[in-house]
């Protein structure tokens, strides 16, 4: 059965709802936005819904459904829905709610998402207890031609005993395609950890539950056994510019070990969601972490509560006028001094290459580039004059570090001028070492230094088969360097003929694997 329906008034002009489309959201900010309400109205009336269900209430759910055949995005909760009142709040500009301390506070989000994502969109609600649901929906183009500012609510009858509220949106502006939807999932997942950890809540995408996974700590063990985690709790203040107001920040930093590049750095939260943080999107201030790949960069991580903090309209990012950034970070710094200092110093134990083990490694290497047919081919190519090499490059000083083998890897090579010597050395360095240096003691010698600490090569150090594909990579930019060098009459590599070099150096290096794979 279906009631008269009721208007509202949603004044402004509903031209204004079309300048939403040109907001800079990123999809999961977006999305957030109906979340954050969905959240927000189970935590305001979580003890009436605990009266009716008790422990056996199913648990709170917020199920986002996007289907692409249809260009449509869904989101729906059970939590206690909205009465007549809260819709048209929900629909009108500029009506926060009444009580603004939680995660909806301007009365904007709803609006400005759903405008953000597509000009149609809908909502149905029902609260708890009600015999009525209220359907509205808003075609930012109708209305606009028509020059209306009413929206039409269609009222049914329905059993008390529902509750819940559907927003769908139609035609959407992008359709999620690719990588997006699983980057919505990682950051969903992220945002609403502490929400995920209570387990009062799920968040369900196209039906699959979302889960946040836990960053694996770094637990130290000393020989003495005994056992250190690297996770501290941490509570500051920072003093607001010219006010005696303070605000707080409360939670943890820690490492995390194996490092990640993606996963590490600060999450920052406000009233339990992250404002700024989560997977590829980590805080990392060049001030704390340093620059590059350092490993800070990959290991030092935390969540930082800043509950009382301004954000944006958003809430995508922290007010930080007044200079507020530096003042945070400069007393975050004071408390990470010691975990940036672990996360730098700290070395894992590397698997060791055996000298066995690296001569089987080696062994493809020593057979592409040792070969007469690879010589000849690359000897057929080339024409190299005698060119002096500087005194500066023969004396170039590259520190000598621990090796992880018993000793190089040797390979020679018969070129014009006779034959030329390649050794290979894996060193333990720094992290902001470079990945690859060389140097040339000798006319037709050619050192080559590889980093193992860099973090592009430790992943790939337990595994035989990626060491001999670097290897011969390396000797191949080696040779095409060296090359590119002797052509030149001033030791200025040019650009074309070095990858011109390279080419041949690798189309013969790939030959002869070809043959020795025949």
């Amino acid at each position: 059965m279906t009631n008269k329906p009721l208007t509202i008034d949603i004044q402004p002009p509903v031209s204004v709802y079309a300048t939403y489309r040109r907001l800079s959201y990123q999809p999961w900010y977006a999305i957030a936005e109906f979340v954050d309400n969905s959240t927000q109205n189970y935590y305001n009336f979580k003890n009436e819904l605990l009266e009716v269900y008790g422990k056996e209430a199913d648990n709170f759910r917020i199920m986002v459904d996007y289907d692409p055949d249809e260009n449509t995005l869904t989101i729906k909760d059970n939590a206690n829905g909205m009465d007549l009142q809260e819709l048209q709040r929900a629909v009108k500009l500029n009506r926060p709610p009444p009580d603004s301390s939680g995660r909806c506070e301007f009365g904007m989000g709803l609006k400005t998402a759903a405008c953000w994502f597509g000009k149609k969109w809908s909502i149905e609600t029902t609260r708890l207890g009600a015999t009525e649901k209220y359907t509205v929906s808003l075609d930012v183009d109708k209305l606009s031609h028509e020059n209306s500012e009413k929206l039409i609510v269609n009222v049914a009858k329905l059993n008390q005993d529902e509750h819940y509220t559907i927003i769908k949106i139609f035609d959407l502006y992008k359709p999620l395609k690719g990588r997006t939807t699983q980057r919505i999932k990682d950051q969903l997942s992220s945002m609403y950890r502490e929400d995920l950890r209570s387990e009062e809540m799920s968040i369900l995408w196209n039906g699959s539950i979302l889960n946040f996974d836990e960053a694996p700590i770094f637990e130290e063990v000393y020989n003495d056994g005994t056992r250190v985690k690297w996770k501290k709790n941490v509570e500051f203040k920072v003093s607001l510019e010219n006010s005696k107001e303070v605000l707080h920040v409360k939670g943890w930093i820690g490492i995390r070990l194996p490092g990640s590049q993606r996963d590490a750095g600060f999450v920052l939260l406000r009233r339990g969601r992250v404002i700024v943080g989560g997977p590829e999107r980590g805080y990392k201030p060049e001030e704390i972490f340093g620059q590059g790949n350092s490993y800070s960069s990959q290991r030092l991580i935390g969540e930082l509560k800043l509950d009382e903090w301004p954000v944006t309209q958003a809430k995508d990012a922290f007010d930080w006028s007044g200079g507020l950034e530096d003042k945070f970070i400069e007393v975050l710094k004071e408390h990470c001094k010691d975990y940036i200092q672990k996360a730098e110093g700290h070395r894992e134990k590397t698997k060791k290459l055996t000298k066995a083990e690296m001569e089987v490694v080696a062994e493809e290497t020593k057979r592409i580039f040792e070969s007469k047919t690879f010589s000849s081919s690359v000897s057929a190519e080339i024409s190299l004059p005698t060119v002096p090499i500087p005194q500066e490059i023969i004396n170039r000083d590259l520190e000598k570090i621990e090796k992880i083998s018993d000793g190089p890897i040797e390979i020679n090579l018969t070129l014009p001028r006779g034959e030329w010597k390649f050794k290979l050395f894996w060193q333990n360095q720094l992290s902001d070492a470079p990945w690859m240096s060389m140097e040339f003691p000798q006319e037709n010698e050619i050192h080559i230094f590889l980093n193992a600490d860099h973090p592009f090569f430790e992943p790939y150090l337990s595994n035989l088969n990626m060491i001999s594909l670097i290897q011969k990579l390396v000797i191949s930019l080696a040779l095409a360097e060296k090359l590119a060098r002797n052509i030149s009459s001033n030791n200025k590599i040019d650009a074309a003929d070095f990858r011109n070099y390279m080419n041949w150096v690798l189309k013969y290096a790939g030959q002869i694997r070809e043959d020795n794979n025949a």
